[in-house]
Parts: structure tokens; sequence; C-alpha cells
């Protein structure tokens, strides 16, 4: 686990100065529940709140990956979390090669942590998914490069086993769901997506419509996190340590 000693000046700064924003306008559980927010992180980031706190917003991870799928965190979405980086299989995936984690200078993606090959689990989108209103399509089945992470049921559409789904955002990729419906703002693109472990969207059981992802997506399911995971404690001790380092003479 990345301690508070460990985390750059920059992202110290970062961190602390919009987690000071943040308590005058929302408290300290605001500020945890955007660092705990269910984004999906490149490999080896231990938590999306170790991670907003490691982080120093560098751009390393984005400008070494060679698929061009890490992107950062839009302010739009998330103050605290803002300039770190998730991961978005619009135009590719990940084949987990490391080289965003070996560009990481602060620790914030690392070897060796619990969610080092494991970005997340794919969820089917019911109304968006093509096998859901016509029959025919296993695009993301026939795709997908872990053996019994996705089968199909009795009607042919797609089910996901967790359990054997690494997040690796093939699926999502290569869904060719927009491309074969009529558009419709209401549903998602994609016929299938991939979704943090710790987001709401993860525990729902089976197919999601597009209204619950887009409300599930990000938003944190605090039972499935581990205590030490969320990120109240850590941005009060970040902001205690900023008042110190403030208030300290010389």
């Amino acid at each position: 686990m990345i301690s508070v000693e460990t985390i750059s000046r920059r992202g110290f700064l970062a961190a602390g100065a919009v987690g000071a924003a943040m308590v005058g306008v929302g408290g300290f559980g605001a500020v945890s529940r955007q660092a705990d927010a269910a984004f999906v992180r490149p490999p080896g980031a231990e938590s999306n709140a170790q991670l907003v706190a490691a982080c120093d917003r560098c751009g390393r991870c984005l400008q070494a990956c060679p698929y061009g799928i890490v992107t950062p965190v839009p302010l739009a979405e998330n103050l605290v979390a803002y300039g770190t980086p998730t991961l978005a299989f619009d135009h590719g995936c990940c084949d987990f090669c490391m080289q965003c984690v070996d560009a990481c200078p602060t620790g914030a993606l690392a070897y060796g942590g619990p969610r080092e090959r494991d970005l997340g689990v794919a969820v089917v989108v019911k109304d968006a998914c093509v096998a859901w209103d016509w029959a025919g399509c296993t695009v993301c089945k026939d795709e997908c490069p872990v053996e019994g992470a996705i089968t199909l049921d009795d009607h042919d559409r797609p089910v996901v086993h967790p359990e054997y789904c690494d997040g690796c955002g093939k699926c999502e990729q290569v869904c060719p769901s927009a491309s074969l419906r009529a558009y419709d703002a209401s549903v998602e693109d994609k016929g299938i997506v991939v979704v943090s472990r710790s987001s709401e969207a993860a525990q729902a059981t089976g197919a999601v419509s597009s209204e619950e992802l887009a409300s599930k997506r990000t938003a944190v399911s605090y039972t499935h996190l581990r205590a030490h995971e969320t990120g109240r404690n850590l941005v009060c001790r970040l902001l205690l340590e900023k008042k110190k380092k403030t208030n300290r003479p010389g």
C-alpha cells in the first residue's frame, strides 16, 4: 500500500487543495465518495482511493500505453479524481503489457497488488445488446480471450462469469451494437461494457439497462470495498498532513 509519505509533492498538493475545497462545500463525506468513485483503472492500481492519493497526474501512463486506452478522468465527472488515469475501451483493449506500470513514477500503479491483472468485470447492457433483441450476435463471446468468461444462455444471449473475467475490455471494444441499431441517445453505445468491481453496476445480477448503468457505473458499492480501500481515512490524513506543513514555521 502507498503510504502518505511516498506521495509526490505535486500529487499531495493537488489532493490537498481539492480536498480542502470539497470539505468546504460538502464535508469529508463528499471527498471520500469522490475519492472512492468506481472508475476502471489501469493495471496495478490497488484501489481508487489509493490511486487518487498517490497519482501526481503526470500523464506518463497515458503516453506509455501503446493502445491509447489510458485516458484522464474528466473534471466534469469527478473533482477529486480529475486527471487520474482511467481506461476507455472504444478503440482498444488491455493485454497487460504493463508499460503504464513501468512508466508510473509514484507507485500509484505498481506490481504485485490485488488488481495487477484484474481491471474490472464486464456487464451486459440488455437494451443495447443486439442478442437481446435479435438472434445471431455472438461477437463478444467469440472474441473474449479468457476461456469461460463469456458464455451463451438458452436464448444465445451473452452471460458474463465474473470469476473468470479480468476486465481487459476486448468484448467492449469489438461489440458492434451501435452500428447495428437505430440511434437512440438514451441507450448505451455498447451492448457489453467493463465496470469497476467496486461499482454498484458490478453487483447487479444478470444484465442491466442503460439507465441502470448510467446511475451505477461509477457509484461505489461500500459493501464490496474492504475497509482500508475507502477514501475517508485517507483524505483525512492528507488534509491533516497538509495543515501541519502549512503551519510549520520557517
